[in-house]
């Protein structure tokens, strides 16, 4: 019962899985009018451990040939 109602709610339990993907993207520095560029890994897919929804993650490249994340979309079971 509690954990139908949380996935409802959108408070997921994700477990990430799939390629790893370094993602990079530019926040506000210290000083006003500069930038830092931060780096991370992640992977591109991830499944909830309740409910048992998937998502892929989509990735745009940049300018810069680096990439960053766009968003995710829902894998449906007959397309897994």
């Amino acid at each position: 019962m509690l954990p139908a109602l949380l996935c409802r709610l959108g408070v997921h339990k994700w477990k990430n899985y799939g390629e790893r993907v370094m993602v990079v993207w530019r926040e506000p520095g210290f000083l006003p009018g500069t930038k830092v560029n931060k780096k991370k890994y992640v992977f591109s897919k991830r499944s909830c451990l309740r409910c048992g929804v998937t998502e892929e993650k989509q990735f745009s490249e940049t300018i810069d040939g680096q990439l960053e994340i766009t968003g995710c979309v829902r894998i449906e079971a007959s397309d897994k």
